[in-house]
This record gives C-alpha cells, sequence and structure tokens, in this order.
C-alpha cells in the first residue's frame, strides 16, 4: 500500500512540476524533480533518492520472486531456496549485461509481446500441472 501511494504521489508532483513535452523528453524525471533540491550539508541529494527509492522497488521484485519460486516448488517437489537462488541469479546476470537505457529499450521491445502470453499461459497450465499433482496424490 505505501507502494502505491508512494507512486501516486510521485504522479502528481510530476504532473503538476512538468508538461506533457517534458515528461516524455526526460529520461530520468524522478531523478530530474530531485536535482533541484540542494541542501548544505550533501552535495548530490540524487544519492538519497535513489537510496530511498529501493525500498519501493525491492517489494515489487520480492513478492513476485517468491511466488514464482513456490510455484515451482509445489509443481517439481524441491527446496524453495533451489529456483529462488536460481531466479535471483538469472535476474543479476540480465542486470549485468543490459546497462544502458539503449539496451533496455532492445530488451523491452523483445519482451513485451510475450510477456503478457506468457502469464496469461503460465498461470492455467500451473493450476493445471498442480491439480493433475494433487489428483494423483489423493489415489
Amino acid at each position: 500500500m505505501l507502494t502505491t501511494l508512494l507512486s501516486l504521489l510521485l504522479y502528481f508532483v510530476s504532473i503538476i512540476f512538468y508538461s506533457q513535452k517534458q515528461l516524455t523528453l526526460t529520461l530520468w524525471p524522478t531523478l530530474t524533480l530531485t536535482s533541484i533540491i540542494e541542501l548544505p550539508f550533501i552535495q548530490r541529494f540524487e544519492y538519497i533518492t535513489v537510496s530511498w527509492w529501493t525500498i519501493v522497488i525491492i517489494p515489487n521484485m520480492v513478492i513476485p520472486l517468491w511466488a514464482a519460486s513456490r510455484g515451482v516448488k509445489r509443481l517439481f517437489n524441491v527446496q524453495q531456496k533451489y529456483p529462488l537462488w536460481g531466479m535471483s541469479i538469472i535476474i543479476l546476470l540480465v542486470n549485468i549485461f543490459f546497462y544502458d537505457i539503449d539496451s533496455l529499450y532492445i530488451l523491452n521491445k523483445i519482451i513485451n509481446p510475450y510477456s503478457v502470453c506468457y502469464i496469461v499461459i503460465y498461470l492455467p497450465l500451473l493450476f493445471v500441472f498442480i491439480s493433475i499433482k494433487k489428483s494423483r496424490n489423493r489415489l
């Protein structure tokens, strides 16, 4: 709830601060927005902003990662820590190899068409596999 409220507040502040054209042209509007803050004891307020923003990002990454590893645990009957470690390493490698904005844009263009299909197909298939597994265990 805190993440949603914080994102909503940032959305409203960004709409008030920037024009529509500025929002489309600005690469990192949140960082640009906080760069106007000047404090006498800190030269770059962006460091605080990036550190603070991780508090917003981490729950959005951890909860789906936990859910995916839990699904693999239930599907293949393995300990949850192994798929969790594997998925975490894959995420880390993807972040290492795609470090600039152009490569992220290309990756986003490749993944976006398939991500909705993946979610729409993966969840029903997971339900079917788990239902089959439960019915086998009952017999």
